[in-house]
């Protein structure tokens, strides 16, 4: 399929892509393994100073329904591409992180892709929400993709992205196929995990986050922001397209058993990737073979309609 340029494309009205014509652009990505990446790398990293794609791309803006300016980087495929995914990163995370500009090159061998900075993260405007308001951040970026001109479009989400994916799925976002690595299945009050509790800790403390986004750029609503959606767990539930959940056995934030579980209660057909130990959590399981695996799951399911079977 090659992509074909649609009005939508243009123009500043909310819920509509934005800012004319693609900007080109080319950038370095990263190339340091995770024991070279210090704690300077990895601010600058959060930050968005270093990392990008190495991939033909190019820069674009969207707006939300509810008002949001987003940031996205546009990765086309080849001409043959079956559709396109919408890459969706983790808390404190952003589109330019090498981690996941390696993602959606890799991607971009065989599907085209569209990597958003969600709400409160890297070039994007707003406040996170954990995968709550960013239901609007899934619409917008869908919305994108199917005015562009690519007719079929699936949802890869890591962490929060993958609650984000998830959540808007479950609703009106029509997609062709969801897939997320280290998801949570349950939002747990107070946090069962050493990681989400000092997550927890951060959230509910204003000078706290006041100092997340002056460190990393990272905004994160309070607490009265949260609208209390469902657990992710009951969207599988409302999910009828094909699901694929890649889990690590050693996930410090949510446990192999929230994977079960998000596949057990899937709607329609789902797939489970139990990754063993050493794959960590998100972006930590994110090596060239999971790449080339996720690479391979995402254009089979745009071609065929299903996921492939655990590697």
């Amino acid at each position: 399929m090659k992509p074909v340029v649609h009005p939508a494309d243009r123009g500043d009205a909310p819920g509509r892509a934005a800012g004319g014509p693609d900007t080109p652009a080319r950038a370095t990505a990263g190339t340091h393994t995770a024991s070279q990446r210090g704690p300077l790398r990895r601010y600058l990293e959060t930050r968005g100073l270093v990392g990008g794609h190495t991939a033909p791309h190019m820069h674009t803006r969207l707006f939300t329904d509810d008002g949001v300016r987003l940031a996205a980087t546009h990765v086309p495929g080849p001409p043959s591409a079956p559709g396109a995914v919408l890459l969706l990163h983790g808390f404190a995370a952003n589109r330019r992180k090498p981690s996941y500009a390696r993602l959606a090159d890799g991607l971009a061998r065989s599907t085209g892709v569209l990597a958003l900075d969600l709400r409160g993260h890297g070039g994007s405007a707003g406040a996170c929400t954990w995968g709550d308001g960013e239901v609007e951040d899934v619409r917008a970026g869908v919305r994108w993709l199917r005015a562009y001109g690519y007719g079929r479009v699936a949802l890869l989400g890591l962490s929060m992205g993958g609650t984000a994916a998830l959540h808007a799925a479950s609703l009106d976002v029509e997609v062709d196929a969801v897939a997320t690595v280290s998801a949570p299945a349950y939002f747990h009050d107070p946090p069962t995990t050493a990681p989400l509790q000092r997550l927890h800790v951060l959230w509910n403390s204003r000078v706290r986050r006041a100092g997340l986004r002056a460190l990393v750029g990272v905004s994160l609503a309070a607490p009265t922001g949260w609208r209390t959606p469902r657990h992710p767990v009951e969207m599988a539930g409302e999910i009828e397209v094909p699901l694929l959940v890649v889990h690590g056995e050693d996930d410090d934030y949510f446990p192999m058993t929230d994977a079960n579980d998000l596949v057990a209660a899937a709607a329609g057909p789902a797939t489970l990737w139990q990754r063993p130990a050493g794959f960590g959590h998100a972006e930590d399981g994110l090596d060239p073979t999971v790449v080339d695996l996720l690479t391979e799951a995402m254009a089979h399911v745009l071609h065929t309609g299903r996921f492939p079977p655990a590697p």
